[in-house]
């Protein structure tokens, strides 16, 4: 049994192999590169597959914020939505950070 803090969200990514995640008897599968996002409770039951698995558990108190996506940006409104993705095509985001102006 895997615990988190109870109340937190919490999910599950296979980036190796398959496994069962939930109570014995009624484990769902969780395949190679699948994410399952977990119900309400303080832990998850891990099964591996025959041929083992690698996963990561992230777990974190919900931030009761809006959340917008568009692509890989995500932030909390439209308008900084878009003030990043033009400061990304100004140059002013990229690899190295904000460019000093």
């Amino acid at each position: 049994m895997r615990r988190f803090a109870a109340g937190y969200n919490a999910f599950l990514y296979t980036y190796e192999g398959r496994a069962e995640i939930g109570p014995a008897g009624a484990a769902k599968p969780l395949p190679h590169r699948a994410a399952g996002v977990l119900s309400d409770g303080d832990g998850v039951r891990v099964q591996a597959a025959a041929e083992g698995v690698r996963f990561l558990l992230l777990a974190a108190k919900p931030l009761r914020e809006p959340v917008v996506q568009y692509g890989p940006v995500v932030m909390n409104t439209r308008e900084e939505i878009e003030q990043a993705l033009a400061d990304y095509r100004d140059g002013r985001l990229g690899r190295g950070g904000l460019k000093q102006d």
